[in-house]
């Protein structure tokens, strides 16, 4: 069975199932039948209803669901999967995990006799079942919410029409795509979008969650540079949150990058940008400049390198603090720049280089390839404080 890589963090939230069996009694429990989609199910006769809520065997449950189950003995660990949903659960623990995300579970798994127990409501919430209690039958049904294959289908119609806009280089077209609430920046797009023309290759696509009106997506996208501006190859994993619009269609209300790996960091170099041999030099020189006062340990100096920023004195406080403990030896290997705007006076410098650093004692060395944006303030090239490292490797 597949294992989702996850983050756990606490959560204290309880789930109540209030107007479900609260009515019942321990004593009635066995009168309380089950239907799943409108079909009578037999989960054994071990329902047990406790403080309002009604449980039942974790594994019967979720085999009366469609899922298949898996215990890992080693770290106790409840798994249920079906073709939509991968869920990890513990007894007695204060989160479960349902296709990566996170769900406060206290309370709703629980060990009695020997026996695993999940809460009826609490598995409709993982597996997006409606939950529903009839007093008169004294039947707990459970239906499901999606996604159905028509679902399914429709959302990945909205990922198609990206990916033709993609091909198309046409960044209207993308903005189309965004919804009337999107939380979007709608000029970042365009502007991201005019910059390269790319192609992107969708290797896997998992609903994480899903309801009539929203949709979380989970995809993995490959992306690849064809022409234009500087743009960076890189395989990334991208959470995608989708509302219907007016027509009933989805369009994208947010994207969050979760995950992102550079694919072709050597070729990164290639991608030089036109620009004066003045300002080429003049950031090579600007950039020589940072390295020296770091190796040099002059915190006045090194900061000279760098454009206004509100917590400029205060890195200068923090970088003479490091030089008292720390000894740097910087070489650069490789450089070029990567992006020039004369208009606005901002340029990209990627730079490959060496670090070595002797700290209490002991020795670090690696090899980075870093990004990092420049801007021309009164005629003089400076370097942005904040730079991205695209790569880096122990050389130890």
């Amino acid at each position: 069975m597949k294992r989702l890589a996850i983050v756990l963090f606490s959560a204290v939230l309880a789930f109540t199932m209030a107007g479900t069996a609260s009515a019942a009694t321990a004593g009635q429990s066995s009168a309380v039948k089950i239907k799943v989609n409108g079909e009578t199910v037999d989960v054994g006769s071990g329902l047990l209803i406790e403080k309002g809520k009604s449980y039942i065997e974790y594994g019967a449950l979720f085999d009366a669901l469609g899922y298949g189950t898996e215990l890992d003995p080693s770290t106790e660990i409840l798994y249920a999967e079906s073709e939509d949903y991968e869920i990890q659960a513990s007894a007695e623990a204060d989160i479960a995990i349902v296709n990566g995300r996170t769900v406060p579970s206290t309370g709703e798994i629980i060990e009695r006799d020997g026996r695993t127990l999940i809460g009826v409501r609490f598995a409709g919430v993982l597996t997006n079942h409606n939950v529903l209690w009839n007093g008169k039958d004294k039947t707990i049904s459970l239906v499901f919410q999606g996604p159905t294959s028509a679902d399914k289908a429709s959302v990945n119609e909205l990922f198609g029409k990206m990916l033709l806009v993609e091909a198309a280089g046409d960044a209207e077209g993308i903005v189309g795509l965004m919804s009337d609430d999107t939380v979007m920046d709608l000029d970042e797009v365009r502007a991201n979008f005019e910059q390269a023309r790319t192609k992107t290759q969708i290797t896997e696509l998992k609903i994480q969650s899903f309801s009539k009106r929203e949709a979380v997506v989970l995809v993995i996208e490959d992306t690849k540079k064809i022409s234009g501006g500087f743009y960076p190859d890189n395989l990334a994993q991208v959470r995608y949150t989708l509302h219907k619009d007016s027509e009933n269609g989805w369009k994208i209300y947010n994207v969050e990058v979760l995950g992102l790996e550079y694919t072709n960091i050597p070729g990164l170099f290639e991608q030089q940008a036109t620009l004066p041999e003045a300002d080429k030099a003049a950031i090579g020189q600007v950039f020589a400049d940072q390295v020296k006062a770091a190796n040099e340990k002059n915190a006045e100096a090194y900061v000279a390198t760098l454009a206004d920023f509100p917590e400029k004195e205060l890195l200068k406080e923090q970088l003479t603090q490091l030089f008292e403990t720390t000894t740097l030896n910087v070489t650069s290997e490789q450089w070029t720049v990567v992006d020039y705007d004369a208009k606005l006076g901002t340029a990209s410098l990627l730079v490959k280089m060496v670090s070595e650093t002797v700290m209490g004692g002991q020795t670090f060395k690696s090899r980075s390839v870093v990004l990092n944006d420049a801007v021309k303030t009164d005629g003089k090239w400076l370097l942005q404080a904040e730079a991205i490292i695209l790569s880096s490797e122990n050389l130890q």
